[in-house]
């Protein structure tokens, strides 16, 4: 199973993206469910990196997406992350034995600034 877990701060910012597992829809190489995700994953990372750059720190490897953001997202970097999060929640709940998509507040969120 694919398991997404999206921590926001107490003002509803994504602070922290983790995607871990595989979906074992399918076998390797022809796990749509899989596929999925990972086109997700790598387009997300594309958006910020490419399209609303954002300090962050971050892993992806197959079947491990971490990312820890380092400032406050601009409103086009949310808006990617936002997107990103509409994906995965709309795949997990299309396919729930394969992705569970959950969604945390961090009670002690660091400030983080913008430069």
């Amino acid at each position: 199973m694919i398991t997404a877990t999206i921590r926001r701060n107490n003002n509803g910012i994504v602070q922290e993206v983790a995607v871990t597992g595989h979906a074992g829809q399918g076998p390797y190489g022809h796990d749509i469910v899989c596929a999925a995700v990972s086109a997700l994953s790598e387009t997300l990372i594309l958006g910020l990196t490419k399209v609303a750059p954002v300090a962050m720190d971050y892993q992806l490897d197959m079947g491990h997406l971490v990312i820890t953001l380092q400032e406050t997202p601009s409103e086009r970097t949310q808006a990617i992350i936002d997107t990103f999060c509409l994906g995965l929640r709309d795949l997990a709940n299309g396919e729930p034995k394969f992705v569970r998509y959950r969604e945390h507040i961090l009670s002690h969120s660091r400030p983080r600034r913008r430069e």
